[in-house]
């Protein structure tokens, strides 16, 4: 027993001695005034690197930043302004509070009691919200809801730091280095107003003036398939003014993934920026399939060729394949690549109409992702059949004193004693747009077709048809009055006497064979003195007799009723 107490006290000396060596061991090394450090308070991280690359602080918001140092004890601490020497603040807590746009340094130095000192540079810069754009340097900004195939509104704010200044905001496919990079695109134009770009240039369908300093908030109805947007401007509280309607693409992409913005200097020394905050995106509509642009209807003679150019769009950016289905033995269809193709359209002439009638026309285009179809139709009509044209609606009736009337383009005749039309001479003149005779062909006939509802007069009296020389307009002129015997006329040539007659019923009037036949050469002698299509040929109906004290009375429908409005059949031939 006594010798196990022994041992027993031999090994708590032992420990004992162990314990006290390791309890010395551990203690804190002594720091010297070289080692001082500078982190995060509760953080390990060394600050320097982090303090550099600086704090972005919207004006209006604080950032509390917390330092500790190491060693603590006897180290002294201060926050510099690089700029000015001015001591922020002399404890380890500091608070930056932007009230303006600005890039500030400030110093934080901790100092031992050697004089050693460590710094840490802090970069600050205080910000608006959003971007200001910078001077012939483009900006371009990523949109997060991604790439936009369908119709979308943009909207976002936007604030001038000058009353004439050159800035713009797009939005495009892509990266902006340039003006034309861009889709849509409004501007704070030099002029001091804000307008966007249409197509070739840039327009406003009303005026908005803008001023340094005020907000004016901005908003894009953009259809990205039709490559058109209607945009919307007002300064802040004000009437929303309409800036474009249906305004086009300046660069005709189907797909927007960016917005971006620039100042121009336009040749001044201070030119000065606009802020954009505040920027919002709806998309409303996406689109994956490929977009046909309209193609109408056509109609060709027998015989004849005709192209019709084919395009697709492709709102991905991709690659397409156009096909067409369906068509018929005297068509022919490439795919040019590219989203565009050509059909060529040639239907035989000798075959006895053979290919007369109606085709439905069918062009399928597909993408990585859909396909689309086209329909259109192609009419293959019989050169020589005949065709009708409608009189124009600037039919008018002359008085005798030179008075051009449109009011009243059913009356025509002589003397109205009383009541309606007045105590005065009149005849009717009605224009007909000259129609397109193709190469190799010339009109055989010209039947002038015209439905009388009233006839009554007290004297014999007939009603000849003239023929005028074609104009580029419509108009008719005091000159094309006429009263007096058939073919008198200098400036008008006769071609059917004794049309209508004084006791005739009323109803349909149709001019006979040979003055159908002398009005076609008439027609051809336009053409050939250089009448072209589209110009406009004048008839003229007037009272044979200028003399005619008593009521003579002919009116007939003159465009009112499109149905019984006067019409010339045209019949053409082979030259």
């Amino acid at each position: 027993m006594k010798l196990n107490k022994y041992i027993t006290w031999v090994f708590g000396i032992l420990l004992f001695a162990v314990v006290s060596c390791s309890n010395e061991d551990a203690s804190n090394p002594v720091l010297t005034d070289t080692d001082l450090k500078v982190y995060f308070w509760g953080e390990g991280d060394n600050v320097t690197g982090i303090a550099w690359e600086g704090y972005d602080v919207l004006i209006g918001e604080t950032l509390d930043l917390q330092l500790q140092v190491s060693p603590k004890d006897g180290t002294t601490v201060k926050w510099v302004d690089d700029e000015t020497g001015e001591i922020l603040s002399d404890n380890l807590e500091f608070t930056y509070a932007p009230t303006q746009e600005e890039s500030k340094r400030v110093n934080f130095i901790a100092t031992r009691p050697s004089g050693y000192e460590e710094i840490v540079v802090f970069n600050f810069r205080g910000n608006l919200d959003g971007y200001t754009s910078k001077i012939n340097e483009w900006q371009s900004v990523l949109i997060p809801q991604g790439t936009q195939t369908g119709t979308f509104t943009v909207e976002f704010d936007m604030i001038p730091s000058k009353d004439i200044m050159n800035g713009v905001v797009g939005v495009l496919d892509g990266i902006a280095s340039t003006y034309s990079n861009n889709s849509c695109i409004v501007r704070l134009n030099p002029s001091g107003k804000i307008d966007a770009y249409n197509d070739t240039g840039y327009e406003a369908n009303n005026e908005l003036e803008y001023h340094a300093g005020v907000t004016y908030h901005i908003k894009m109805d953009i259809d990205a398939v039709n490559m058109s947007y209607d945009i919307y401007a007002n300064e802040q509280g004000g009437d929303v003014v309409e800036i474009g309607k249906d305004f086009k693409f300046r660069n005709k992409i189907t797909h927007l993934d960016y917005w971006s913005m620039v100042a121009d200097n336009f040749n001044l020394a201070d030119p000065g920026t606009h802020r954009v905050l505040n920027m919002e995106i709806t998309t409303h509509t996406q689109n994956q399939a490929p977009v046909f642009l309209d193609v109408e209807d056509v109609e060709l003679a027998e015989g004849n060729v005709l192209e019709v150019d084919i395009e697709a769009v492709d709102p991905l950016g991709g690659t397409m394949v156009l096909e067409a289905t369906n068509l018929p033995r005297f068509a022919n269809f490439v795919d040019l690549g590219y989203g565009k193709g050509k059909i060529t359209f040639s239907p035989y002439d000798n075959c006895g109409g053979c290919d007369l009638g109606l085709y439905d026309i069918n062009i399928v285009a597909t993408n990585s992702a859909e396909s689309s179809n086209l329909n259109f139709t192609v009419e293959v009509v019989d050169p020589n059949a005949a065709f009708d044209i409608k009189v124009d609606l600037a039919d008018a009736t002359i008085w005798g004193n030179g008075a051009l009337d449109a009011t009243w383009t059913q009356l025509f005749g002589g003397h109205v004693a009383t009541g309606v039309g007045g105590d005065d001479h009149v005849v009717g003149v009605m224009p007909f747009a000259l129609p397109n005779v193709p190469a190799g062909k010339r009109v055989k006939s010209a039947v002038l077709t015209v439905n009388v509802v009233a006839n009554n007069s007290w004297i014999s009296v007939e009603y000849d048809v003239y023929a005028i020389d074609a104009r580029a307009t419509s108009e008719v002129l005091a000159s094309d009055f006429f009263l007096g015997d058939f073919d008198t006329d200098p400036n008008a040539t006769g071609i059917q006497k004794g049309f209508i007659k004084n006791g005739d019923a009323i109803g349909e009037f149709v001019m006979d064979d040979t003055s159908g036949e002398a009005l076609a050469t008439f027609m051809n002698n336009q053409y050939q003195n250089g009448a072209t299509a589209g110009q406009f040929l004048f008839l003229r109906i007037s009272a044979n007799r200028n003399d005619m004290d008593t009521w003579a009375h002919l009116q007939f429908d003159s465009g009112e009723v499109t149905d019984t409005a006067p019409v010339l059949t045209v019949t053409l031939e082979d030259e």
